[in-house]
């Protein structure tokens, strides 16, 4: 594996910063030098090899044959200094030894700090897989909260929209109902003119009818209108209730992914209005039903009315003429009429 001149330049640098920092005491552990290198296992683990070699190599003498010379010149001394070079070779070996056991010792202490870091690695990617599939969780809660939440939304609005159609049609009655009622009154007014100038006795009748039934209906009318004005008022509070009810669900939306506990507090008090604006909606719906109750009395008023009144200008077709003698002082009854 080749590596690059900079990266091994790092991994020693930290590694020779760390064991000043530990006295020289104990060798930095593979995982304390790739943190503060900044490179992966396998090259910091690689590098760690040999610089632990270097700081754990010695020079060691090397055992050489006495020549023959020396034997001849220095026979007497040759045992104690034979004996002298065998504990250097000694030594020597017991040196290399030594660091080979040493290498071999910090060997097994890397491949021990290597198989922690694995595992330890291996832990934290558990965590954050385990972490990860909770907060996916978490989103699709939220997600699902949000589409039931628009499709109350979408029904409420729906029902808002059948509300405001029935109160458009309820009022067109009313305009419907009021042009009748004006049609009602001219004829009236005409028949009560004709019936006038043959009888003066059913003229006044009819006066006093055409007032009554006048004064029913206008009071009537002002009945209809503070209904149309509640029912108004009515629809115009259910959506204030419907935009109020939005901006809550748009906040829990938002609020969905940070605090969940608060997002279920939210949407038990959004279903609580929910519930006000059917009921609110229901009601509107009675009064708009009492409403054509009342629309219909009206005209069933009126059918009897105009039932009245012609049964009444028959009856007076059937009635002989009576000839009156034109006088002054009635004559003066006429004008004053």
């Amino acid at each position: 594996m080749e590596i690059s001149n900079d990266i091994r330049a790092r991994i020693i640098d930290a590694a020779d910063q760390l064991y000043q920092d530990a006295n020289r005491e104990r060798f930095p552990t593979v995982d304390q030098v790739r943190r503060a290198a900044r490179a992966d296992m396998n090259t910091t683990s690689a590098v760690m090899k040999e610089w632990r070699r270097q700081q754990t190599a010695a020079p060691a003498a090397v055992a050489v044959a006495i020549p023959e010379r020396v034997q001849d010149a220095m026979s007497a001394a040759l045992a104690t200094v034979w004996s002298e070079a065998q504990e250097l070779a000694n030594e020597s070996l017991t040196a290399a030894k030594q660091a080979w056991e040493t290498e071999r010792a910090d060997a097994d202490t890397m491949r021990a700090e290597l198989a922690d870091a694995y595992e330890q690695q291996a832990q934290e990617l558990d965590t954050c897989k385990q972490q990860l599939t909770e907060a996916q969780a978490e989103n699709m809660a939220a997600e699902q909260q949000r589409q039931e939440q628009a499709q109350e939304l979408a029904e409420t609005a729906a029902r808002l929209h059948e509300l405001e159609r029935r109160d458009q049609d309820a009022q067109q009655r009313i305009e419907e109902l009021r042009a009748e009622l004006k049609q009602e009154k001219a004829h009236a007014e005409q028949q009560a003119t004709a019936h006038a100038q043959k009888l003066d006795e059913v003229q006044e009748q009819h006066r006093q009818e055409l007032a009554t039934i006048r004064e029913k209906l206008e009071q009537q009318a002002a009945a209809h209108a503070d209904q149309l004005a509640a029912v108004q008022q009515q629809r115009d509070t259910t959506a204030q209730e419907l935009a109020t009810v939005k901006a809550r669900a748009e906040a829990q939306q938002e609020a969905a992914a940070d605090r969940q506990s608060a997002a279920q507090a939210q949407a038990d008090q959004l279903a609580a209005e929910l519930e006000k604006a059917r009921q609110s909606a229901a009601e509107a719906r009675e009064q708009a039903a009492g409403l054509a109750g009342q629309l219909e009395a009206i005209t069933a008023q009126n059918k009897e009315l105009m039932a009245a009144i012609q049964k009444a200008q028959p009856e007076k077709k059937a009635a002989a003429p009576r000839k009156r003698t034109t006088t002054k002082k009635d004559q003066g009854d006429n004008d004053n009429d």
